[in-house]
């Protein structure tokens, strides 16, 4: 894994919109929060363009990308926001210019199959975290930006995190490189070249607005696509509204209960990663122990040089 150089106060770092339409009143408050982080952004051509559902066709989206990529005065690379269309951008991608060119990238939700891509087909370590228009544009996010800039710029302070709110589903102990992101984009990527590789890995699973019925059936498609042999331990962020439609449905316990009950690895469940007003920055790629009954997950290393 190509670890990329860590940001540092004045980096001027990009910012692109790979799938859904921005909001330009809510990104220039996420911009705000760049600049008084002390960084430098740079919005990419067609970050504020539309093409039906998209911020830009297809090849302008990938375009953005390639040529932040590419630019040697671009030390980081954050996402505008989530929305849908990632997917439609990646046989658009060179990996070998990516590759030739690691630098720093941080998204979620929806960018959870291009953080997948950089990672499996480029080799590149990548950030699962907040999103400039999406998190940093809507939420105050204090102890989020904070750890954020910890993480980024190297800082030890920020690979070692602790989440009190959680709880603990399954206690017990694992290590291994951290992977995940998005329930729906998990399953999206099943079939495809950048399908999810989550053996002997601690697999992130967060959603959004997803009725329980319906991440029931997300996490019996991985279990019955094996995407649960072999791992080492999940942690499952805030799953944001995603409740039963009614008392007789059940929790969101009962659906663990089911789909967990012949596994023995740690699960912990409410992690600030995700859809939530809090979203902690992990380095996707990189190893990590976690320790569900202290509710910790803690990084070998920041994920940058």
């Amino acid at each position: 894994m190509k670890r990329p150089v860590r940001l540092k106060k004045g980096d001027a770092v990009g910012v692109v919109a790979p799938a859904g339409v921005v909001d330009p009143e809510i990104l220039e408050k996420g911009l705000g929060s760049l600049k008084r982080m002390g960084f430098c952004p740079v919005v990419a051509g067609h970050v504020c363009s539309r093409d039906r559902y998209f911020a830009g066709t297809d090849e302008e989206r990938a375009g953005d990308l390639q040529t932040l990529f590419e630019n040697p005065e671009i030390k980081g690379i954050f996402c505008a926001r989530g929305g849908y269309g990632a997917n439609r951008i990646l046989s658009h991608l060179n990996p070998v210019i990516i590759r030739k060119n690691p630098k720093v990238f941080v998204g979620s939700s929806d960018i959870t199959l291009l953080l997948l891509f950089l990672v499996q087909q480029c080799s590149l370590v990548a950030f699962h975290g907040p999103m400039v228009a999406g998190n940093f544009g809507r939420y105050p996010m204090s102890r989020s930006k904070s750890q954020f800039r910890a993480i980024l710029s190297g800082d030890r302070k920020g690979k070692r995190l602790t989440a009190r709110s959680a709880r603990v589903f399954r206690s017990g102990t694992a290590e291994g490189k951290v992977t995940g992101g998005c329930l729906t984009l998990l399953c999206r990527s099943l079939g495809t070249p950048w399908e999810v590789k989550s053996r002997n890995r601690i697999l992130l699973i967060e959603d959004v607005n997803e009725p329980l019925y319906r991440i029931d059936g997300m996490l019996w498609q991985l279990k019955q696509a094996g995407k649960f042999k072999g791992v080492r331990g999940i942690v499952f962020g805030e799953m944001v509204n995603c409740l039963p439609s009614g008392y007789a449905d059940g929790s969101f316990k009962d659906v663990l209960h089911d789909v967990f009950a012949d596994s023995s690895f740690p699960i912990l469940m409410n992690f600030p990663s995700g859809h939530g007003q809090e979203m902690l920055t992990l380095p996707i790629g990189v190893s990590a122990k976690l320790d569900a009954k202290a509710k910790t997950l803690d990084f070998e290393n920041c994920g940058v040089l």
